[in-house]
C-alpha cells in the first residue's frame, strides 16, 4: 500500500510524458507493478493511482448497481478517457492527452501526493481551489475530524 505526500512542480513533455518524483516511485508496493491507473479527477484534476490501489476502487466500482442511472454515468465518465501507464526507464508515464486537455495543462504539472493518489493539476487552477474554499482549515478540520 502506497501513502503520496507533497506537492512538486513539474513539467509535461513534448510527447505528454510526466516523470514522477522519485519520492513518489519508492513509495509505490511492488504489487504496483510499476503501474498507474490514469483517470478523471474531481476538481479539475488527473488522478493517478497505483495498480494495487486501483484495484481497491475498482472492488467498489463493481459493487454499484449498473440498475441506476447514476452509477452507469458515473463509471463512464471515469472510465472514458483512462489509460494503464507503467513508468519507463526514466521514471515517466504517458499521460491521455483528453485528460491532459480536460485538466487544462500544457507545460507545468503540480504533482500533488494525497494518500493513496498522486493528483496533477494546472498550477494556475491548483491555487485558485484553494483560494475559493469557503472554510478555513480549521473548521473543515473540526467538521471532518473532531
Amino acid at each position: 500500500m502506497a501513502t503520496f505526500r507533497g506537492r512538486y512542480l513539474n513539467v509535461l513533455d513534448h510527447k505528454g510524458r510526466l516523470n514522477i518524483p522519485s519520492k513518489f516511485r519508492r513509495a509505490l508496493s511492488p504489487d504496483a507493478q510499476n503501474t498507474f491507473v490514469i483517470i478523471r479527477g474531481l476538481d479539475g484534476c488527473i488522478s493517478l493511482y497505483p495498480l494495487d490501489e486501483w484495484v481497491k476502487i475498482e472492488a467498489k466500482l463493481r459493487s454499484l448497481p449498473v440498475s441506476k442511472e447514476n452509477s452507469r454515468k458515473f463509471q463512464r465518465i471515469m472510465h472514458l478517457d483512462s489509460a494503464d501507464a507503467t513508468l519507463d526507464s526514466q521514471g515517466r508515464i504517458a499521460l491521455p492527452p483528453a485528460l491532459v486537455k480536460q485538466a487544462k495543462i500544457s507545460k507545468d504539472v503540480v504533482v500533488f501526493g494525497i494518500l493513496d493518489r498522486i493528483e496533477l493539476w494546472n498550477p494556475k487552477l491548483f491555487e485558485q481551489y484553494f483560494a475559493r474554499s469557503g472554510q478555513s482549515y480549521e473548521e473543515t478540520a473540526e467538521d471532518l475530524l473532531f
